[in-house]
């Protein structure tokens, strides 16, 4: 009898252990979230959009295709995370998909222009999504590390851009809890599937895209100044 309280007590123990665990986990996923949200100057397009003047604070660059099954998307273009809109309009081209790209166009700081992709609202951008099936968001992390991390619902889509990455040499990594892309309130599982793939790509490798690791909006506006390794990048995301 004593032995088999002993066992109920030692289970008892480590099923409180486990509850506080997966807890403390999960408060910490809904603080990462509230973390990135609270940082934005703005908490929605409608925001920004009043405080703002388009096409001298930031533009737009949607394309339309006949091909409904693919948006690729970069809302954090421009000098906001810069090298994303350059690769996300390489990725359309190569695979004739749809795209919609917000760039910051500020002479500095265009880091204000940043909304995190659960409050992301833009219509137009609600709109492409609504029409799309699947969708593909680049984006842009601070390190040194040449790292990109994938992430997202769609898990079959992320191993096969995953597996056509590693092919052209670049590493893969499984995106952080806090930028794994897999919310339901992220607008890339907004489409038909309810699903989609994010990438965060370290700036080192965003430096790597253009000559001398230069990322200033001179260079990134001026293809003759890219690297082969960001149309190596496009055709393995296209690929996969």
């Amino acid at each position: 009898m004593k032995n088999i309280l002993s066992t109920y007590v030692y289970y008892l123990i480590m099923l409180v252990i486990v509850g506080i665990i997966l807890i403390s986990l999960y408060f910490t996923y809904i603080w990462n979230n509230n973390q990135s949200s609270n940082q934005d100057k703005y908490q929605n397009f409608a925001q920004l959009k009043s405080d703002t003047v388009k096409q001298r604070d930031w533009q737009r660059n949607i394309k339309k295709t006949n091909n409904k099954d693919i948006l690729i998307t970069a809302i954090h273009g421009g000098g906001i995370e810069p090298g994303t809109s350059e690769l996300a309009k390489i990725i359309s081209k190569k695979g004739d998909f749809n795209l919609y790209s917000f760039e910051g166009l500020l002479k500095s700081n265009n880091k204000q222009l940043h909304i995190t992709s659960t409050n992301f609202d833009d219509p137009k951008l609600n709109e492409m999504t609504n029409r799309s099936q699947e969708s593909i968001s680049i984006h842009g992390f601070q390190g040194d590390k040449d790292t990109v991390y994938i992430g997202g619902q769609d898990k079959k889509m992320a191993q096969s851009i995953k597996k056509e990455l590693e092919k052209e040499g670049f590493n893969v990594e499984k995106s952080p809890n806090n930028i794994n892309g897999r919310s339901s309130k992220n607008f890339i599982n907004e489409n038909d599937s309810g699903s989609g793939v994010q990438l965060e790509i370290s700036t080192s490798i965003r430096k790597s895209f253009f000559k001398k690791d230069n990322l200033n909006r001179k260079t990134r506006e001026n293809t003759n100044k890219y690297r082969d390794s960001i149309y190596d990048f496009a055709e393995a995301v296209t690929k996969g």
